[in-house]
């Protein structure tokens, strides 16, 4: 119940955000479970090992004491737990954590577990950490080079989002970039389709984003004070409410 699966467009870099803007009073584990390869060893520039097929080749049990040994703390203060760089190996780690690490994470009351999936699959199941996920962030970002070409792109998201209800909890869509559609159209078009889901716009913010891809020469306080790490303190309030929401659920059903 404490798995938070963020998958589409830009997932790696609104993981990021996500976990260094959650609530300072809960645990966060990063864990980058792309099955396309991994990016945060080296934007963190921290060494690819111990990585995702660490843990699922040594930690046969799944415990969460020998997950977190082969976890560290990224320059950022972060705690993650890196996929390896390349595809082959990425998929085969993703695959293997359906064994057992996947429902080991699911049932931590703590650390929050903000996974990136990456690429939103076709069904919630063909990808064990958002099949378990309590909360699904889905990540859109807007097609600027007409209205037409921006509705395509809404229309086959809306499709998905149709097909993953019922199998995920609660899924909150983050929609980057203000044009060609603002926030409340989005929101109204999106609900016709799938009415209990939460939205929220976060800008684009190529400055940001590079620095969180490993650009230097930014300070903390700049980067701060940027938009996008500002829109992230709304995002992770929305995430951490739907969270807590699929928590009292569970609660209630087990009395």
């Amino acid at each position: 119940m404490a798995i938070v699966a963020v998958a589409g467009d830009c997932a790696t870099t609104t993981s990021v955000v996500l976990a260094g803007s959650w609530p300072v009073t809960d645990d966060v584990l990063l864990v980058e479970a792309d099955p396309t390869g991994g990016d945060l060893a080296a934007w963190f520039d921290i060494p690819v090992t111990p990585s995702l097929s660490n843990v699922v080749t040594r930690v046969l049990d799944g415990s969460w004491p020998e997950v977190e040994r082969l976890t560290r703390v990224a320059p950022v203060g972060l705690r993650v737990l890196p996929a390896p760089a390349g595809a082959g190996e990425a998929h085969q780690a993703v695959a293997e954590s359906a064994r057992s690490l996947v429902s080991t994470l699911a049932a931590l009351r703590t650390p929050v577990v903000i996974a990136d999936v990456g690429e939103l699959p076709g069904v919630a199941a063909a990808h064990p950490f958002l099949g378990m996920a309590s909360v699904a962030v889905v990540v859109h970002r807007q097609a600027t080079q007409s209205a037409r070409a921006g509705a395509v792109r809404l229309q086959r998201l809306a499709e998905r989002l149709e097909a993953m209800q019922g199998s995920v909890p609660s899924i909150v869509v983050v929609m980057v970039g203000a044009v060609p559609f603002g926030p409340d159209e989005v929101t109204a078009f999106l609900r016709e389709i799938v009415s209990d889901i939460a939205v929220v716009a976060l800008p684009v913010d190529d400055l940001a984003a590079a620095v969180i891809g490993g650009r230097t020469g930014v300070s903390a306080s700049r980067l701060a004070r940027l938009p996008l790490m500002r829109s992230a303190q709304h995002l992770a309030g929305v995430v951490d409410t739907a969270l807590q929401s699929r928590v009292a659920d569970l609660w209630r059903a087990a009395r």
